[in-house]
């Protein structure tokens, strides 16, 4: 059998014992019952320890996160979408790189090629025709300085672009050229039937200074109506979709700009434009160009019109005005001089 080898303990120090183990075990239970404080609790906040940072301490911190803020690349230059729609580049101002970014140079595939385009195309790639950039380059200076010429002589520029996408590119063109634009569709016979689809339009007389003549635009909206004005020059900004608006102003004489892709036709405008027509930057960039240009030629026809010149002939204009008076004023004459309202 086992033997106990601990020594024996008299009554006194056994219940001295015990009293010792039950103080030990309340002081465990009062403990667990009190919450448990958090060791991030008990640590001062970060605001207070800014508060005791010294200055010279804060001074060099200032000093090292400016030093760190150096180290690294800063992207200053970037390209910016929507750039050539907000401030497009002047005819001058274009480069080659600017018609790379916007993708000018993009063709159709090879199997969709038109062989009068052979001599704005640079090569192949892909199964793709690549556009010279400097034919590209050369043609839309030469349209610019066209539209530039006709805005001088306050001609009336019309610009065409009925795809998905280009209304407001287009609007925005025509605003800044001080033309017309079309964004919709062509209505067949605008010009060959102009009289009888625009004959009820609004027309107004306006002197070299864009002032309207009241008494003039009360002649021309008399019984016997008013000849449809015609545009002196229309930029169409997708030929495939628009060949009844070129054919029209083939009949008519009226020169054309347009964006020639490598499937379509160049001998269908008067100064063609070699460039990507699918492309909304490449349309962007070509339209802002051309409208900054008519934004130039309205400018200097004003500072004209200020100094008293005329930039263009106004003895033909003056003519008819003096033959609708003089129609005016002979059927008043056989009303007895009565006045009819329209």
């Amino acid at each position: 059998m086992p033997v106990d080898s601990s020594p024996a303990l008299g009554p006194d120090k056994t219940l001295a014992s015990l009293s010792y183990a039950f103080d030990l075990a309340d002081e465990a239970s009062s403990s667990s019952d009190k919450p448990t404080v958090p060791a991030r609790a008990q640590n001062p906040p970060k605001q207070q320890q800014k508060q005791r940072m010294t200055k010279g301490a804060f001074d060099a911190q200032q000093n090292r996160s400016r030093k760190l803020a150096k180290i690294g690349s800063a992207l200053r230059v970037t390209y910016d979408p929507k750039l050539a729609f907000k401030h497009p580049p002047t005819a001058a101002e274009l480069t080659l790189p600017m018609l790379m970014a916007a993708q000018t140079h993009l063709g159709h595939a090879t199997s969709l090629w038109n062989p009068r385009n052979s001599s704005y195309i640079f090569g192949i790639r892909d199964g793709i025709h690549i556009i010279s950039l400097e034919a590209t380059f050369a043609y839309l200076r030469r349209a610019s300085r066209v539209v530039q010429e006709v805005a001088r002589r306050g001609g009336i520029i019309l610009f065409v672009g009925t795809r998905d996408k280009q209304e407001e590119i287009v609007v925005q063109a025509a605003r800044r050229a001080g033309g017309y634009h079309i964004f919709d569709r062509w209505v067949p016979g605008s010009l060959t039937n102009g009289q009888q689809i625009l004959g009820h339009c609004r027309l107004k007389v306006v002197d070299v200074t864009d002032t309207e003549l009241q008494q003039h635009t009360a002649l021309l909206g008399g019984p016997s109506g008013h000849p449809v004005m015609k545009p002196d020059l229309v930029v169409c900004l997708n030929p495939l979709e628009n060949h009844v608006c070129l054919h029209e102003c083939g009949l008519h004489n009226v020169p054309t700009i347009g964006v020639i892709d490598t499937d379509a036709d160049a001998s269908w405008v008067t100064y063609p434009i070699p460039a990507n027509d699918d492309s909304i930057r490449s349309i962007t960039l070509i339209a802002g160009v051309l409208g900054h240009a008519g934004s130039e030629g309205q400018r200097q026809r004003m500072e004209s019109a200020k100094s008293g010149k005329a930039t263009y002939v106004t003895a033909s204009v003056q003519r008819t005005l003096q033959d609708l008076e003089e129609m005016n004023s002979l059927r008043m004459e056989e009303r007895g001089g009565g006045s009819r309202e329209e």
